[in-house]
Protein backbone atom coordinates (compact mmCIF):
# COMPACT_ATOMS: atom_id res chain seq x y z
CA UNK A 1 0.00 0.00 0.00
CA UNK A 2 0.59 3.48 -0.50
CA UNK A 3 1.54 6.68 2.03
CA UNK A 4 -0.41 9.72 1.75
CA UNK A 5 2.56 11.67 0.54
CA UNK A 6 0.70 15.43 2.15
CA UNK A 7 1.85 13.52 5.27
CA UNK A 8 5.04 11.87 4.38
CA UNK A 9 7.24 14.72 6.12
CA UNK A 10 5.46 14.96 9.49
CA UNK A 11 3.98 11.29 9.88
CA UNK A 12 5.63 9.94 13.39
CA UNK A 13 7.97 12.75 13.09
CA UNK A 14 5.30 14.98 15.30
CA UNK A 15 7.66 14.99 18.42
CA UNK A 16 10.59 14.24 20.22
CA UNK A 17 11.03 11.63 22.52
CA UNK A 18 13.57 11.44 25.73
CA UNK A 19 15.89 8.04 25.70
CA UNK A 20 15.76 6.14 28.40
CA UNK A 21 18.92 5.97 30.71
CA UNK A 22 20.92 3.34 30.06
CA UNK A 23 21.66 0.82 32.78
CA UNK A 24 24.09 -1.25 30.83
CA UNK A 25 24.50 -3.51 27.58
CA UNK A 26 21.89 -6.17 28.02
CA UNK A 27 20.30 -8.26 25.12
CA UNK A 28 17.30 -5.93 22.89
CA UNK A 29 13.62 -6.40 22.86
CA UNK A 30 12.96 -7.44 19.54
CA UNK A 31 10.18 -5.25 17.61
CA UNK A 32 9.24 -7.02 14.44
CA UNK A 33 7.90 -4.42 11.43
CA UNK A 34 5.86 -6.31 8.91
CA UNK A 35 4.22 -3.71 6.43
CA UNK A 36 5.07 -3.72 2.41
CA UNK A 37 5.56 0.01 2.17
CA UNK A 38 9.74 0.17 2.35
CA UNK A 39 9.32 4.11 3.77
CA UNK A 40 7.18 2.86 6.65
CA UNK A 41 10.17 0.92 7.80
CA UNK A 42 12.52 3.76 7.53
CA UNK A 43 10.07 6.87 9.09
CA UNK A 44 9.48 3.93 12.26
CA UNK A 45 12.96 2.74 12.66
CA UNK A 46 14.10 6.84 12.85
CA UNK A 47 10.95 7.14 15.30
CA UNK A 48 12.14 4.81 17.51
CA UNK A 49 16.04 4.95 17.28
CA UNK A 50 18.20 5.32 20.41
CA UNK A 51 14.82 3.51 22.71
CA UNK A 52 15.71 1.48 25.65
CA UNK A 53 13.07 -0.28 28.11
CA UNK A 54 14.67 -1.47 31.16
CA UNK A 55 17.93 -1.01 30.14
CA UNK A 56 17.34 -2.41 26.67
CA UNK A 57 17.61 -1.23 23.47
CA UNK A 58 15.66 -2.28 20.23
CA UNK A 59 16.32 -4.23 17.71
CA UNK A 60 13.76 -3.55 14.64
CA UNK A 61 13.33 -6.47 12.39
CA UNK A 62 11.85 -5.66 9.04
CA UNK A 63 9.35 -7.48 6.90
CA UNK A 64 8.34 -6.93 3.89
CA UNK A 65 4.87 -9.38 3.22
CA UNK A 66 2.97 -11.31 6.04
CA UNK A 67 4.53 -14.56 4.43
CA UNK A 68 8.02 -12.91 5.13
CA UNK A 69 6.74 -11.79 8.65
CA UNK A 70 5.79 -15.60 9.74
CA UNK A 71 9.13 -17.13 8.41
CA UNK A 72 10.64 -14.55 10.98
CA UNK A 73 8.51 -15.11 13.70
CA UNK A 74 8.99 -19.21 13.34
CA UNK A 75 12.74 -18.73 13.38
CA UNK A 76 12.45 -16.35 16.68
CA UNK A 77 10.59 -16.91 19.47
CA UNK A 78 11.66 -14.41 21.75
CA UNK A 79 10.39 -11.18 19.35
CA UNK A 80 8.21 -8.80 22.28
CA UNK A 81 6.21 -6.52 19.89
CA UNK A 82 4.80 -6.64 16.14
CA UNK A 83 4.12 -3.65 14.09
CA UNK A 84 1.53 -5.23 11.55
CA UNK A 85 0.19 -3.77 8.70
CA UNK A 86 -3.56 -5.15 7.07
CA UNK A 87 -2.91 -4.39 3.77
CA UNK A 88 0.02 -6.16 1.77
CA UNK A 89 0.02 -9.33 -0.68
CA UNK A 90 -3.77 -9.46 -0.03
CA UNK A 91 -5.96 -7.19 1.15
CA UNK A 92 -6.45 -9.18 4.86
CA UNK A 93 -3.05 -10.82 4.75
CA UNK A 94 -2.03 -9.02 8.27
CA UNK A 95 -5.27 -10.54 9.57
CA UNK A 96 -4.58 -13.50 8.46
CA UNK A 97 -1.09 -13.71 9.87
CA UNK A 98 -2.83 -12.74 13.51
CA UNK A 99 -4.91 -15.74 13.74
CA UNK A 100 -1.51 -18.01 12.04
CA UNK A 101 0.73 -15.91 15.16
CA UNK A 102 -1.69 -17.44 17.58
CA UNK A 103 -3.13 -20.70 16.48
CA UNK A 104 -0.32 -22.33 14.12
CA UNK A 105 2.43 -21.21 16.07
CA UNK A 106 0.35 -21.04 20.22
CA UNK A 107 2.32 -17.56 20.35
CA UNK A 108 0.15 -16.07 22.83
CA UNK A 109 2.91 -13.87 24.03
CA UNK A 110 3.92 -11.59 21.24
CA UNK A 111 1.94 -8.08 21.56
CA UNK A 112 0.07 -7.51 18.50
CA UNK A 113 0.02 -3.60 17.56
CA UNK A 114 -2.21 -3.47 14.19
CA UNK A 115 -1.50 -0.36 12.01
CA UNK A 116 -3.23 0.53 8.89
CA UNK A 117 -3.51 3.35 6.41
CA UNK A 118 -6.70 2.44 5.41
CA UNK A 119 -9.34 1.79 8.49
CA UNK A 120 -12.60 1.36 6.10
CA UNK A 121 -9.93 -1.92 5.12
CA UNK A 122 -10.49 -3.38 8.67
CA UNK A 123 -12.78 -1.44 10.61
CA UNK A 124 -11.51 -1.24 14.28
CA UNK A 125 -14.33 -2.58 16.01
CA UNK A 126 -14.96 -5.67 14.07
CA UNK A 127 -10.98 -6.12 14.46
CA UNK A 128 -10.71 -5.92 17.89
CA UNK A 129 -13.80 -8.26 18.81
CA UNK A 130 -12.10 -11.00 15.99
CA UNK A 131 -9.27 -10.85 16.12
CA UNK A 132 -6.15 -11.56 18.64
CA UNK A 133 -4.30 -8.34 18.85
CA UNK A 134 -3.62 -5.77 21.97
CA UNK A 135 -3.76 -2.39 19.87
CA UNK A 136 -5.08 -0.77 16.87
CA UNK A 137 -4.00 2.45 15.36
CA UNK A 138 -4.75 4.42 12.40
CA UNK A 139 -1.09 5.42 10.63
CA UNK A 140 -2.45 8.84 10.05
CA UNK A 141 -3.16 9.15 14.34
CA UNK A 142 0.60 7.77 15.40
CA UNK A 143 2.78 10.57 16.09
CA UNK A 144 6.31 9.94 17.43
CA UNK A 145 5.45 10.26 20.82
CA UNK A 146 2.28 8.18 20.34
CA UNK A 147 4.71 5.41 18.63
CA UNK A 148 7.16 5.25 21.90
CA UNK A 149 3.82 5.35 24.15
CA UNK A 150 2.30 2.68 22.14
CA UNK A 151 5.63 0.58 21.77
CA UNK A 152 6.45 1.10 25.41
CA UNK A 153 3.51 -0.25 26.61
CA UNK A 154 3.52 -3.38 24.74
CA UNK A 155 6.89 -4.10 26.00
CA UNK A 156 5.81 -3.87 29.45
CA UNK A 157 3.00 -5.88 28.82
CA UNK A 158 5.19 -8.35 27.02
CA UNK A 159 7.54 -8.43 30.19
CA UNK A 160 4.50 -8.99 32.44
CA UNK A 161 3.03 -11.98 30.71
CA UNK A 162 6.65 -13.22 30.20
CA UNK A 163 7.08 -13.39 34.12
CA UNK A 164 3.49 -15.36 34.50
CA UNK A 165 4.92 -18.13 31.74
CA UNK A 166 7.69 -18.28 33.57
CA UNK A 167 6.41 -18.42 36.80
CA UNK A 168 3.75 -21.48 34.90
CA UNK A 169 6.56 -23.02 33.59
CA UNK A 170 8.79 -23.12 36.51
CA UNK A 171 6.48 -24.30 39.09
CA UNK A 172 5.57 -27.56 36.41
CA UNK A 173 9.17 -28.61 36.18
CA UNK A 174 8.83 -28.00 40.35
CA UNK A 175 6.02 -30.13 40.79
CA UNK A 176 6.87 -32.58 38.24
CA UNK A 177 10.88 -33.63 39.89
CA UNK A 178 10.19 -33.12 43.02
CA UNK A 179 8.37 -36.33 43.32
CA UNK A 180 11.38 -38.58 42.16
CA UNK A 181 14.87 -36.40 43.13
CA UNK A 182 17.05 -39.65 43.38
CA UNK A 183 17.36 -39.40 39.61
CA UNK A 184 20.32 -36.81 37.97
CA UNK A 185 17.24 -35.93 35.66
CA UNK A 186 15.09 -34.68 38.03
CA UNK A 187 17.75 -32.98 39.27
CA UNK A 188 18.29 -31.31 36.24
CA UNK A 189 14.57 -30.74 35.54
CA UNK A 190 14.16 -29.41 39.41
CA UNK A 191 16.91 -27.28 39.65
CA UNK A 192 15.84 -25.84 35.61
CA UNK A 193 12.24 -25.00 36.97
CA UNK A 194 13.98 -23.23 40.32
CA UNK A 195 16.20 -20.68 38.17
CA UNK A 196 12.44 -20.12 35.65
CA UNK A 197 11.28 -18.99 39.59
CA UNK A 198 13.71 -16.76 40.24
CA UNK A 199 13.78 -15.46 36.60
CA UNK A 200 10.25 -14.48 36.57
CA UNK A 201 10.77 -12.98 40.42
CA UNK A 202 13.73 -10.59 39.34
CA UNK A 203 11.72 -10.22 36.03
CA UNK A 204 14.77 -10.90 34.50
CA UNK A 205 13.25 -11.92 30.76
CA UNK A 206 15.15 -14.48 27.96
CA UNK A 207 18.23 -12.70 28.12
CA UNK A 208 18.79 -13.34 31.88
CA UNK A 209 21.90 -14.77 32.96
CA UNK A 210 21.56 -17.49 35.10
CA UNK A 211 23.04 -20.61 35.92
CA UNK A 212 23.51 -23.33 38.60
CA UNK A 213 26.71 -25.36 39.29
CA UNK A 214 27.54 -27.98 41.54
CA UNK A 215 31.00 -28.28 43.52
CA UNK A 216 32.28 -31.57 45.94
CA UNK A 217 34.62 -31.67 48.05
CA UNK A 218 37.05 -33.95 47.38
CA UNK A 219 40.66 -35.14 47.78
CA UNK A 220 41.54 -34.08 44.36
CA UNK A 221 40.27 -30.99 42.98
CA UNK A 222 36.73 -31.24 41.23
CA UNK A 223 35.47 -28.93 38.50
CA UNK A 224 32.00 -27.18 38.63
CA UNK A 225 29.77 -29.17 37.06
CA UNK A 226 26.28 -27.41 34.99
CA UNK A 227 23.66 -28.39 36.29
CA UNK A 228 20.93 -25.94 34.57
CA UNK A 229 21.06 -22.75 32.94
CA UNK A 230 18.99 -19.72 31.15
CA UNK A 231 19.42 -16.64 28.77
CA UNK A 232 23.17 -16.62 27.88
CA UNK A 233 24.25 -19.50 29.77
CA UNK A 234 22.22 -21.22 27.70
CA UNK A 235 25.50 -22.37 25.68
CA UNK A 236 26.22 -23.95 28.49
CA UNK A 237 23.87 -26.67 28.73
CA UNK A 238 25.64 -29.55 26.54
CA UNK A 239 28.74 -28.77 28.80
CA UNK A 240 29.29 -31.28 31.86
CA UNK A 241 31.32 -28.64 33.65
CA UNK A 242 32.42 -24.82 33.55
CA UNK A 243 35.09 -23.92 31.22
CA UNK A 244 38.24 -23.27 33.51
CA UNK A 245 38.45 -19.98 31.71
CA UNK A 246 34.79 -19.04 32.49
CA UNK A 247 34.53 -15.45 33.12
CA UNK A 248 32.40 -15.81 36.15
CA UNK A 249 34.42 -17.89 37.90
CA UNK A 250 36.01 -15.30 40.17
CA UNK A 251 33.08 -14.47 41.72
CA UNK A 252 31.91 -17.91 42.24
CA UNK A 253 35.74 -18.93 43.64
CA UNK A 254 34.98 -15.96 46.08
CA UNK A 255 31.10 -17.63 47.35
CA UNK A 256 33.05 -20.84 47.66
CA UNK A 257 36.03 -19.52 49.67
CA UNK A 258 33.24 -17.17 51.90
CA UNK A 259 30.89 -19.93 51.67
CA UNK A 260 28.32 -16.81 51.29
CA UNK A 261 26.15 -15.03 49.00
CA UNK A 262 28.13 -12.51 47.26
CA UNK A 263 26.23 -9.76 45.72
CA UNK A 264 28.22 -7.53 43.04
CA UNK A 265 25.69 -6.08 40.68
CA UNK A 266 25.33 -6.60 37.93
CA UNK A 267 26.32 -9.96 38.88
CA UNK A 268 25.41 -11.81 41.97
CA UNK A 269 26.07 -15.56 43.77
CA UNK A 270 23.81 -17.61 45.97
CA UNK A 271 25.49 -19.99 47.98
CA UNK A 272 23.97 -23.31 48.98
CA UNK A 273 25.59 -25.70 50.86
CA UNK A 274 24.09 -29.22 51.64
CA UNK A 275 25.05 -32.89 53.09
CA UNK A 276 28.19 -35.10 52.50
CA UNK A 277 30.59 -31.47 51.54
CA UNK A 278 28.50 -30.90 48.49
CA UNK A 279 27.83 -27.48 47.42
CA UNK A 280 25.78 -25.52 44.54
CA UNK A 281 25.94 -22.22 43.58
CA UNK A 282 23.46 -19.89 41.65
CA UNK A 283 25.38 -17.22 38.98
CA UNK A 284 22.27 -14.72 37.96
CA UNK A 285 22.61 -10.97 36.38
CA UNK A 286 19.58 -9.07 37.06
CA UNK A 287 19.22 -6.12 35.50
CA UNK A 288 19.13 -3.91 38.42
CA UNK A 289 20.30 -4.28 41.64
CA UNK A 290 18.07 -6.61 44.23
CA UNK A 291 16.41 -5.29 47.21
CA UNK A 292 16.59 -6.78 50.36
CA UNK A 293 12.95 -7.80 49.83
CA UNK A 294 14.57 -9.90 46.45
CA UNK A 295 17.75 -10.86 48.53
CA UNK A 296 15.47 -12.72 51.41
CA UNK A 297 13.09 -14.46 48.95
CA UNK A 298 16.10 -15.88 47.04
CA UNK A 299 17.28 -16.90 49.80
CA UNK A 300 14.37 -18.72 50.71
CA UNK A 301 14.68 -20.48 47.19
CA UNK A 302 18.10 -21.73 48.76
CA UNK A 303 16.83 -22.99 51.12
CA UNK A 304 14.06 -25.48 49.19
CA UNK A 305 17.60 -26.00 46.83
CA UNK A 306 19.12 -27.06 49.87
CA UNK A 307 16.60 -29.56 51.17
CA UNK A 308 16.23 -30.94 47.59
CA UNK A 309 19.97 -31.57 46.98
CA UNK A 310 19.82 -33.50 50.82
CA UNK A 311 16.49 -35.66 49.03
CA UNK A 312 18.92 -36.44 46.43
CA UNK A 313 21.62 -37.72 47.92
CA UNK A 314 19.84 -39.61 50.96
CA UNK A 315 17.36 -40.88 48.21
CA UNK A 316 20.16 -41.96 46.38
CA UNK A 317 21.64 -43.75 49.36
CA UNK A 318 17.95 -45.57 49.86
CA UNK A 319 17.47 -46.46 45.91
CA UNK A 320 20.92 -47.97 46.63
CA UNK A 321 20.26 -50.28 49.17
CA UNK A 322 16.82 -51.11 47.88
CA UNK A 323 18.80 -52.06 44.67
CA UNK A 324 20.78 -54.57 46.18
CA UNK A 325 17.60 -55.58 48.31
CA UNK A 326 15.74 -56.49 45.13
CA UNK A 327 18.84 -57.75 43.26
CA UNK A 328 18.86 -60.44 46.20
CA UNK A 329 15.28 -61.48 46.15
CA UNK A 330 15.61 -62.05 42.58
CA UNK A 331 18.72 -63.93 42.36
CA UNK A 332 17.51 -66.40 45.14
CA UNK A 333 13.69 -66.37 43.28
CA UNK A 334 15.21 -67.42 39.91
CA UNK A 335 18.33 -69.86 41.28
CA UNK A 336 17.16 -70.67 44.79
CA UNK A 337 20.95 -71.08 45.27
CA UNK A 338 23.66 -68.76 43.49
CA UNK A 339 21.86 -65.31 42.31
CA UNK A 340 24.05 -63.90 39.69
CA UNK A 341 24.00 -59.82 39.94
CA UNK A 342 25.50 -58.53 36.90
CA UNK A 343 22.92 -59.87 34.09
CA UNK A 344 20.16 -59.37 36.16
CA UNK A 345 21.12 -55.48 36.81
CA UNK A 346 21.84 -55.31 32.85
CA UNK A 347 18.19 -57.01 32.13
CA UNK A 348 16.60 -54.02 34.30
CA UNK A 349 18.89 -51.33 32.47
CA UNK A 350 17.18 -53.02 29.25
CA UNK A 351 14.05 -53.51 30.25
CA UNK A 352 14.02 -49.51 31.16
CA UNK A 353 15.18 -48.37 27.89
CA UNK A 354 12.84 -50.45 26.19
CA UNK A 355 9.92 -48.72 28.27
CA UNK A 356 11.60 -45.30 26.97
CA UNK A 357 11.85 -47.11 23.16
CA UNK A 358 7.93 -47.67 23.64
CA UNK A 359 7.35 -44.14 24.50
CA UNK A 360 9.33 -42.94 21.50
CA UNK A 361 7.32 -44.98 19.12
CA UNK A 362 4.28 -42.78 20.23
CA UNK A 363 3.03 -46.17 21.68
CA UNK A 364 1.46 -45.87 25.29
CA UNK A 365 3.22 -42.70 25.95
CA UNK A 366 0.48 -41.57 28.20
CA UNK A 367 0.81 -44.77 30.39
CA UNK A 368 4.64 -44.40 30.47
CA UNK A 369 5.84 -41.51 32.76
CA UNK A 370 9.35 -40.82 33.77
CA UNK A 371 8.40 -43.05 37.00
CA UNK A 372 6.91 -46.05 35.39
CA UNK A 373 10.55 -45.99 33.03
CA UNK A 374 12.15 -45.66 35.99
CA UNK A 375 10.55 -48.55 37.96
CA UNK A 376 9.57 -50.96 36.00
CA UNK A 377 13.15 -52.29 35.25
CA UNK A 378 13.30 -52.76 38.83
CA UNK A 379 9.89 -53.65 39.91
CA UNK A 380 10.54 -56.78 36.63
CA UNK A 381 13.16 -58.14 39.10
CA UNK A 382 10.37 -59.65 41.86
CA UNK A 383 8.19 -60.97 38.85
CA UNK A 384 9.42 -64.93 40.04
CA UNK A 385 9.33 -64.00 43.86
CA UNK A 386 6.61 -66.33 44.69
CA UNK A 387 8.60 -69.02 43.64
CA UNK A 388 10.70 -68.98 46.55
CA UNK A 389 7.93 -70.97 48.99
CA UNK A 390 8.22 -73.74 46.70
CA UNK A 391 10.64 -76.51 46.57
CA UNK A 392 13.38 -76.10 44.50
CA UNK A 393 13.77 -80.04 43.28
CA UNK A 394 10.45 -79.46 40.38
CA UNK A 395 11.36 -75.80 39.62
CA UNK A 396 14.44 -77.59 38.31
CA UNK A 397 13.07 -80.79 37.53
CA UNK A 398 14.60 -82.42 33.93
CA UNK A 399 11.40 -83.74 33.15
CA UNK A 400 7.89 -82.72 32.20
CA UNK A 401 6.06 -81.66 35.42
CA UNK A 402 2.45 -83.55 36.92
CA UNK A 403 -0.39 -81.69 36.42
CA UNK A 404 0.06 -81.29 40.69
CA UNK A 405 3.37 -80.14 40.25
CA UNK A 406 2.16 -77.75 37.00
CA UNK A 407 -0.74 -76.16 39.06
CA UNK A 408 1.65 -75.43 42.00
CA UNK A 409 4.30 -74.42 39.51
CA UNK A 410 1.68 -71.97 38.40
CA UNK A 411 0.59 -70.68 41.77
CA UNK A 412 3.68 -68.84 42.40
CA UNK A 413 1.82 -65.91 40.89
CA UNK A 414 -0.64 -65.62 43.50
CA UNK A 415 2.39 -65.74 45.81
CA UNK A 416 3.99 -63.27 44.53
CA UNK A 417 1.17 -61.05 44.24
CA UNK A 418 0.30 -61.70 47.77
CA UNK A 419 3.62 -61.11 48.76
CA UNK A 420 4.00 -57.82 47.10
CA UNK A 421 0.76 -56.26 47.64
CA UNK A 422 0.91 -56.80 51.35
CA UNK A 423 4.42 -54.69 50.90
CA UNK A 424 3.02 -52.50 48.82
CA UNK A 425 0.96 -51.24 51.80
CA UNK A 426 3.66 -50.71 54.34
CA UNK A 427 4.84 -47.64 52.43
CA UNK A 428 4.81 -48.21 48.80
CA UNK A 429 4.89 -44.33 47.90
CA UNK A 430 6.68 -44.43 44.92
CA UNK A 431 4.35 -47.17 43.44
CA UNK A 432 7.53 -49.74 42.80
CA UNK A 433 5.81 -52.57 44.63
CA UNK A 434 2.66 -51.85 43.25
CA UNK A 435 3.93 -52.35 39.50
CA UNK A 436 5.89 -55.42 40.97
CA UNK A 437 2.84 -56.87 42.30
CA UNK A 438 0.81 -56.07 38.98
CA UNK A 439 4.05 -58.13 37.27
CA UNK A 440 3.81 -60.75 39.20
CA UNK A 441 0.28 -61.50 38.98
CA UNK A 442 0.37 -60.73 35.14
CA UNK A 443 2.94 -61.86 33.49
CA UNK A 444 1.77 -65.17 32.27
CA UNK A 445 -1.43 -63.66 30.92
CA UNK A 446 -1.67 -64.04 27.15
CA UNK A 447 -3.01 -60.90 25.20
CA UNK A 448 -5.56 -63.32 23.38
CA UNK A 449 -6.89 -64.53 26.66
CA UNK A 450 -5.60 -67.60 27.26
CA UNK A 451 -3.14 -67.36 29.49
CA UNK A 452 -3.50 -67.78 33.51
CA UNK A 453 -4.10 -67.25 36.31
CA UNK A 454 -6.96 -64.95 35.08
CA UNK A 455 -7.33 -65.16 31.89
CA UNK A 456 -7.12 -61.36 31.40
CA UNK A 457 -7.56 -60.39 27.53
CA UNK A 458 -5.63 -57.64 25.60
CA UNK A 459 -5.14 -54.46 27.31
CA UNK A 460 -6.81 -55.69 30.75
CA UNK A 461 -3.49 -57.14 31.31
CA UNK A 462 -1.91 -54.20 33.17
CA UNK A 463 0.89 -52.49 31.11
CA UNK A 464 3.83 -53.80 33.04
CA UNK A 465 2.95 -57.35 32.57
CA UNK A 466 2.42 -57.05 29.14
CA UNK A 467 6.22 -55.75 29.02
CA UNK A 468 7.29 -57.91 31.56
CA UNK A 469 5.83 -60.56 29.57
CA UNK A 470 7.90 -60.42 26.33
CA UNK A 471 11.22 -60.35 28.53
CA UNK A 472 10.10 -63.31 30.72
CA UNK A 473 9.48 -65.56 27.63
CA UNK A 474 12.92 -64.01 25.65
CA UNK A 475 15.44 -64.83 28.72
CA UNK A 476 13.70 -68.22 29.31
CA UNK A 477 14.08 -69.61 25.77
CA UNK A 478 17.85 -68.17 25.11
CA UNK A 479 19.05 -69.88 28.02
CA UNK A 480 19.72 -73.32 29.27
CA UNK A 481 17.07 -74.50 31.88
CA UNK A 482 17.07 -78.12 33.10
CA UNK A 483 14.16 -79.62 30.90
CA UNK A 484 15.50 -77.91 28.02
CA UNK A 485 18.67 -76.55 25.67
CA UNK A 486 18.74 -73.27 25.10
CA UNK A 487 17.33 -71.28 21.73
CA UNK A 488 19.54 -69.62 19.64
CA UNK A 489 18.40 -65.63 19.58
CA UNK A 490 17.07 -65.93 15.79
CA UNK A 491 14.81 -68.59 16.73
CA UNK A 492 13.39 -66.98 20.14
CA UNK A 493 12.95 -63.56 17.70
CA UNK A 494 10.63 -66.17 15.17
CA UNK A 495 8.43 -67.64 18.21
CA UNK A 496 8.13 -63.89 19.72
CA UNK A 497 6.76 -62.61 16.03
CA UNK A 498 5.01 -66.23 15.91
CA UNK A 499 2.94 -65.04 18.77
CA UNK A 500 2.38 -61.67 18.31
CA UNK A 501 -1.50 -60.55 19.10
CA UNK A 502 -1.84 -64.24 20.54
CA UNK A 503 0.61 -64.35 23.77
CA UNK A 504 1.99 -60.47 23.25
CA UNK A 505 0.40 -57.36 22.54
CA UNK A 506 1.07 -56.99 19.24
CA UNK A 507 2.19 -53.20 19.47
CA UNK A 508 5.22 -53.81 22.18
CA UNK A 509 6.21 -57.33 20.45
CA UNK A 510 7.05 -54.84 17.26
CA UNK A 511 8.87 -52.63 19.47
CA UNK A 512 10.59 -55.38 21.10
CA UNK A 513 11.36 -57.44 17.91
CA UNK A 514 12.89 -53.88 16.50
CA UNK A 515 15.08 -53.28 20.11
CA UNK A 516 16.27 -56.85 20.72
Amino acid sequence: MSLNTQRTDDWLLDDDITDQPKVRERMPWKVLIADDEPDVHSVTRLALRNIEFHGRKLELISAYSATEAFEILSQHHDIAVLLLDVVMETDDAGLRLVHRIRQELGNALIRIVLRTGQPGQAPEQEVIVNYDINDYKAKTELTTQKLFTTVISSLRSYESLFALENHRQGLHKIIKASSNLYHIESLRDFSSGLLKQINALLNIGLEGSICIVYHAHEPKPQQLQVIACTGSFENLADLDFLPADHATLPLIEKALATQSHVYEHPNDVLYVAVQQNREFIIYLSPSLPLSDVERSLLEVFCDRMSLAFDNLWLNGKLQGSQMTAVTLLSGLAENNQHPQFQPLVALRQKIEEFALAVKQRGIYAEAITPLFVQQIGMAYMLHDLGKLAMNAEFQHKAGPLTVDERKLMQSHVQRGQQLLSAASHLGDESGFLTIASEIAYGHHEHFDGKGYPQGLQGTDIPLSARIAALFDVFEALINQRAYKKAWLPEEARAYIKSQAGKQFDPLLAEVFLDFI
